[in-house]
């Protein structure tokens, strides 16, 4: 039923996000934030159209972490649950992962973020391109750093309302065009789906029912055409001409 399966993708550096707009039908994406969001969707999006593919059938899903209470005495203390369970050994193991697993153990936490030339390049190069930048830019300790990328961000953390609101917001703003939900706390995505699901669904924005049999027939993606057959058909045409 699905001759092709979809294609996802994930990368920042130019190779990736070029390899990503000829090729892929979906992009996962890590971002800091709405406007950089925003930013890497029109970019891969403009760069899908200089490819000759339509934009629209590349799909941007950025990796998000919402953390949802029923009221804001309940965010808080689910959001405070969250941060706490991120210790800052785990975070620093974490952060060693897009530089190719580098032991970041070995420096002092509390002083500048190290200089480290071009590690990451054959790793997760536009990650860690990003987390070197930042730390330069804001001058972060090595602390700092690695706490800002494993606690969770609160751009969804909210009331089931107020999640909604800033999905509907990335989604029709055009930053995204859906998420891959992620949780840190063991029930966060019954949470997610008892409670924001419904907001979503009453607004129009997440479907009741799924829409075909396949991955594919969801994303709304058509069957590309098999290269194969139509390597065989034109050998054949061209065999019959010689004849």
């Amino acid at each position: 039923r699905q001759p092709q399966p979809v294609i996802f993708q994930a990368g920042t550096s130019e190779a990736g996000r070029n390899f990503a707009a000829e090729n892929a039908d979906a992009i996962f994406v890590s971002p800091e934030g709405f406007a950089d969001a925003l930013a890497y969707a029109q970019d891969l999006k403009e760069r899908a159209s200089d490819f000759g593919r339509d934009p629209q059938k590349l799909s941007i899903l950025p990796g998000i972490r919402p953390i949802v209470g029923r009221d804001e005495a309940e965010v808080e203390s689910r959001y405070q649950q969250a941060v706490d369970l991120v210790t800052i050994e785990d975070a620093i193991v974490a952060l060693g992962r897009p530089f190719n697993d580098h032991d970041f153990s070995q420096y002092p936490l509390d002083a500048p973020f190290p200089e480290l030339g071009d590690l990451g390049s054959n790793s997760q190069k536009g990650g860690s391109d990003r987390i070197k930048q930042l730390a330069r830019d804001e001058g972060l300790t090595l602390r700092e750093v690695a706490l800002r990328f494993s606690r969770p961000r609160r751009d969804f953390v909210g009331t089931p309302e107020q999640v909604a609101d800033a999905l509907q917001k990335w989604f029709e703003e055009g930053a995204a065009d859906g998420f891959i939900i992620n949780s840190l706390l063991p029930d966060g995505l019954q949470y997610f789906t008892e409670l924001v699901v419904p907001v979503l669904q009453q607004r129009g924005l997440f479907r009741d029912e799924y829409g075909g049999s396949t991955l594919r027939d969801n994303f709304g993606l058509q069957v590309p055409a098999n290269r194969h057959a139509h390597n065989a058909l034109k050998a054949r045409e061209e065999s019959e001409a010689l004849a």
